[in-house]
């Protein structure tokens, strides 16, 4: 969402410490008020929730490898430690 800033929700949010990234986060995961958003500690915590689970995704993918060619996707496996090795001295 693109918002106008006004000189007074640019001086106040400068006042109190909040950036730019800050206030479209607060918009992106707050709950509609009237009025504009509010960030309840339910909607944190849902957030929280779903970073955790990517971020054990992403664990779950550390050492796999995908090969490709020309836009196909030829295999996918888990790559030993002396393959990685190789790979990453290849590059």
């Amino acid at each position: 969402m693109d918002f106008n800033w006004t000189q007074h929700a640019a001086q106040r949010a400068s006042q109190r410490g909040l950036i730019e990234t800050d206030l479209q986060l607060i918009m992106a995961i707050g709950t509609e008020v009237e009025g504009g958003f509010l960030v309840r500690k339910r909607d944190y915590l849902a957030v929280e929730r779903e970073i955790k689970a990517h971020l054990n995704r992403l664990r779950h993918l550390v050492g796999k490898r995908v090969v490709a060619d020309e836009g196909s996707l030829i295999t996918a496996y888990h790559a030993k430690p002396g393959k990685t090795r190789r790979l990453l001295k290849r590059r």
